[in-house]
């Protein structure tokens, strides 16, 4: 795996909510991008928080952190941002209404911005049956939408679907259930030939593949890859040359493997008596549509906890990644194509 210097920005979070988690990256149209995190004393304690932040190309800076979404007593999980269906920018965040955190007690709430996040009306209910989280993008290709979600109990990967540009969405896919293994938070990309191509996070020491023949409304069974998983968070994008890109973790659950730090919750939930190292954190590159990952460039090795990116590319073709770094931050680089060919 080649390595390089590369600029890295980091955004911390609060005195007040120390320890942070969990972002997302969204191109707004003038170039800007937007960044959510969530952040508290621990992850899932109910003082818990979203945090956003603003980044300026020009000046290649990002803004202080600031709320975005506080709800006394519900720690908030895997916030979302995108442009979303009806042009304004959509931010998603789970929210805690049970006892413990992430056991099948969270309703999925939508924030909007009219303003390109300057701004935010109220927390709206999305989807009334809870258990529903999620951590990656959305994929549009048309009026169809794809929100990568899971059942929260079940460790099992789905979507939110719509046909209507929004209007309406239905949960398609059960497909943990489907593979027998615990398999969630599905990152999608489309193919040359018009499948949908579904990498998931799982239990099962590799990540997991699923394709849709019909713009997402079915799906194969999902099949174990060669790339490792450690039990933690992927993201994937498929560049303008086609080819594509995807981040993890290349290592694999250890048994018995003690927590990372004191961020974690007290309480650990259902579904980590099967996790591994968060550390190396990697970017690969696929010119064959995921057959084969040739290329690999490390962004971060070392002991620490370096996890759940988030990608995109921007309209510049730049490379944008997000991911946790030590709880204590958020770290955002930017790479090229040329780089990871290279690396």
């Amino acid at each position: 795996m080649g390595t390089l210097d590369l600029i890295r920005h980091y955004i911390p979070a609060s005195p007040s909510h120390p320890s942070c988690h969990a972002p997302s990256l969204c191109e707004l149209p003038a170039g800007e991008l937007l960044l959510a995190f969530y952040a508290g004393s621990r992850e899932g304690a109910p003082d818990s928080v979203v945090l956003g932040a603003r980044f300026d190309p020009k000046r290649s800076a990002w803004s202080p952190p600031e709320v975005w979404v506080d709800v006394p007593g519900r720690a908030p999980a895997n916030p979302r941002v995108f442009l979303g269906p009806d042009g304004a920018v959509w931010l998603l965040v789970g929210l805690n209404y049970g006892p413990r955190w992430c056991s099948g007690d969270t309703y999925l709430f939508l924030k909007r911005s009219l303003d390109f996040g300057h701004t935010w009306h109220d927390l709206e209910l999305f989807w009334e049956q809870k258990g529903i989280l999620g951590k990656n993008k959305p994929l549009h290709l048309g009026a169809v939408w794809l929100l990568p979600v899971e059942w929260e109990r079940e460790w099992s990967a789905a979507f939110l679907r719509s046909e209507d540009n929004g209007t309406t969405w239905e949960v398609v896919g059960d497909l943990g259930k489907e593979a027998g293994a615990h398999l969630i938070q599905p990152a999608v990309v489309p193919l040359t030939d018009g499948r949908l191509m579904a990498y998931m996070r799982s239990q099962e020491h590799r990540i997991f593949a699923s394709y849709s023949y019909d713009m997402g409304k079915t799906w194969t069974r999902p099949q174990s890859t060669p790339l490792p998983n450690n039990n933690s968070g992927i993201d994937m994008v498929r560049l303008r040359s086609g080819n594509l890109v995807l981040a993890f973790n290349p290592t694999t659950p250890v048994p018995g493997l003690a927590k990372l730090h004191q961020g974690w919750p007290a309480v650990m939930p259902a579904g980590f008596d099967a996790w591994g190292p968060r550390t190396p954190l990697v970017v690969a590159l696929s010119p064959d549509e995921g057959k084969t990952w040739p290329c690999q460039l490390t962004l971060e090795e070392g002991p620490g906890e370096f996890s759940y990116p988030a990608i995109i590319q921007d309209g510049q073709g730049i490379i944008h990644v997000a991911y946790t770094y030590n709880r204590k931050a958020i770290c955002h680089v930017q790479v090229t194509e040329e780089q990871l060919i290279e690396a």
